[in-house]
């Protein structure tokens, strides 16, 4: 057989695969995944050694599949059978080095006994004060908490919970779904999320939606945000709350330019590309969808559009207010009223962190209109 009949039949069992895991039978999705790379591997060693990029593709893909079908002591050895061939250009030892990582990682837990969601978030942050392998801790702290805060809310949403404006998530949710962080290899500075499957997976399972929608969703609402915060977007999260809260929560992972240039986020199984990419206009993208999702506020005629720049020092969502510190010394300190439509897990981590409040000046007072990190 040539490498096009092998190839047609691994995408054709990985697609019935997938078609399995959404529909719940993660059996039946592993036997094919499994039989998807075995073809795939076939497919592999038919290519000559000097179609660089088919083999570096399928190679990929191979290892992939066995991880995917949860064979990582196979999958890691067949990684390491290509990366000794020295035949595979770069960009395949790249992705087939990340993916050592995610199965080191995948198998250390299934020797532990602990499971975790289908669909690894793989992270990567670049550009400005990044450097290969290394961050600014604050930087990355405030990422992998965005991150966080966009699966808890994807979580609420795949539940039909009430939306929540104030407050954390759910003890429930949060117990769970508990979020792993792993070490990824150094690229600019990057890290791996693994949400850990409900230990009682009875509670889940009962008239709820199936455990694999949990990651291809949160996926589905970022590359959205990133590519049509609009059109698509509203298509995926029909709910005018939760599109405005995953709006306000991707604004706060994209880079202004300042201190980093791109955030990337992809599906470890298939590192090939990034499922959304974050950068400077990405901000402007959605800061104009937001300006379209919002209830327009009541005005009259002697208001007047400002911003307050400066540190945000107060937050109490719940009294309607917040106050920043602007940046002259000595600092003047501005109250900002009708902040109760702010939501916590927007706000929450830009506390002491430099912002800039969209306001409207009536008379004396400033009343909130929207808030973004200035970072």
């Amino acid at each position: 057989m040539s490498w096009d009949l092998y190839h047609s039949r691994s995408e054709r069992l990985a697609a019935e695969a997938e078609a399995a895991r959404r529909a719940g039978d993660r059996g039946r999705a592993e036997s094919l995944y499994q039989e998807a790379a075995i073809a795939e591997a076939e497919a592999f060693d038919q290519l000559p050694s000097n179609k660089q990029r088919s083999r570096g593709i399928t190679a990929v893909s191979a290892v992939a599949l066995w991880y995917k079908g949860g064979e990582y002591v196979t999958a890691e050895r067949l990684a390491y059978r290509y990366l000794s061939s020295g035949q595979l250009s770069s960009f395949a030892e790249a992705q087939l080095r990340e993916l050592l990582n995610v199965l080191w990682s995948a198998h250390a837990a299934q020797n532990a006994g602990v499971r975790f969601v289908p669909g690894d978030v793989f992270v990567s942050v670049k550009g400005g004060q990044v450097i290969y392998g290394g961050a600014p801790l604050d930087l990355i702290v405030r990422k992998v908490e965005g991150i966080q805060a966009v699966l808890l809310r994807t979580i609420e949403m795949l539940l039909a919970r009430p939306f929540r404006r104030h407050g954390a998530a759910g003890q429930d949710i949060q117990s769970m779904f508990r979020p792993w962080l792993f070490q990824a290899p150094a690229g600019s500075y990057q890290f791996a999320i693994r949400v850990q499957e409900p230990a009682q997976r009875e509670l889940w399972e009962a008239n709820r939606p199936e455990l694999g929608t949990v990651t291809s969703t949160f996926f589905k609402v970022l590359r959205a945000t990133a590519s049509d915060p609009e059109t698509e977007l509203q298509a995926i999260v029909p709910d005018r709350e939760y599109r405005e809260a995953f709006l306000g929560l991707s604004r706060n992972l994209a880079p202004t330019g300042k201190t980093f240039e791109r955030l990337e986020v992809r599906d470890a199984g298939t590192p090939a590309e990034p499922i959304a990419s974050f950068a400077v206009e990405t901000r402007r993208q959605i800061n104009a969808a937001l300006r379209k999702v919002k209830p327009r506020q009541p005005t009259i005629v002697t208001d007047e559009e400002a911003t307050v720049f400066g540190i945000l020092r107060a937050v109490h969502l719940d009294q309607d207010w917040l106050e920043v510190a602007t940046a002259e010394m000595p600092p003047t300190h501005i109250r900002i009223d009708e902040a109760s439509e702010a939501l916590d897990d927007v706000v929450g981590p830009m506390v002491n962190r430099r912002v800039l409040v969209s306001v409207v000046r009536r008379g004396p007072r400033h009343l909130y209109r929207d808030i973004e990190l200035d970072e």
